[in-house]
């Protein structure tokens, strides 16, 4: 009767622990890493640039001066769970002008992303941290010089899915130049596609 009461037992525990297997492996992959590529178009807008303490919509009429732009980036990132996230850009800030002065801004930026699920493939979103710059800058007489600097930069967005794999991509960001002479406030609002992989 104990044999047959412990072969029982026995069974009923290696049955138990081989029907767990699945459950556990299902839980494993909720919290996979999501590593995700992209692109977006931007428009961004210049404000308060000042060269050298030198404002440079005191150059000349301040509707003159074109201070926003089309432009682009691109950005690749990885999601450790549904709530944390750690992404890489490229910006392409455009090029801002004012008769012969001119402003061209680009560089890197690296972020932490802070993330609220809103659906399986959707998901809000906050994120900061740190953009290298550098800028092409031109003025009268035949000036040319480069700076280059670091800003903090943060933003908001959201991703809205499309396909499984595949989502839209929604933020608007802004970063403080202050550094090398140059100081700028820049907003740039973007849309653009995500892959996840």
């Amino acid at each position: 009767m104990k044999k047959i009461t412990l072969t029982a037992v026995t069974a009923a525990l290696m049955s138990g622990s081989v029907a767990s297997v699945p459950a556990f492996a299902n839980d494993a992959r909720e919290y996979d890493a999501d590593a995700f590529i992209g692109a977006s178009l931007s428009y961004s807008k210049l404000e308060n640039l000042s060269l050298g303490g030198q404002d440079i919509e005191e150059l000349g009429d301040a509707d003159e001066f074109d201070d926003d732009r089309t432009s682009w980036k691109a950005f690749a990132g990885v999601w450790a769970n549904d709530y944390l996230g750690v992404e890489a850009q490229y910006l392409n800030l455009g090029e801002y002008k004012q008769s012969s002065f001119s402003f061209d801004p680009s560089g890197f930026t690296a972020a932490v992303m802070l993330g609220l699920p809103a659906g399986e493939y959707s998901r809000v979103y906050v994120k900061g941290g740190q953009f290298w710059w550098n800028a092409d800058v031109k003025a009268p007489l035949g000036y040319s010089d480069e700076r280059d600097g670091t800003a903090l930069f943060y933003g908001v967005g959201t991703t809205l899915a499309v396909l499984p794999n595949m989502n839209l991509r929604l933020e608007y960001e802004r970063a403080d130049f202050d550094e090398d002479n140059v100081e700028a406030d820049v907003d740039f609002a973007s849309v653009g596609l995500g892959f996840m992989f």
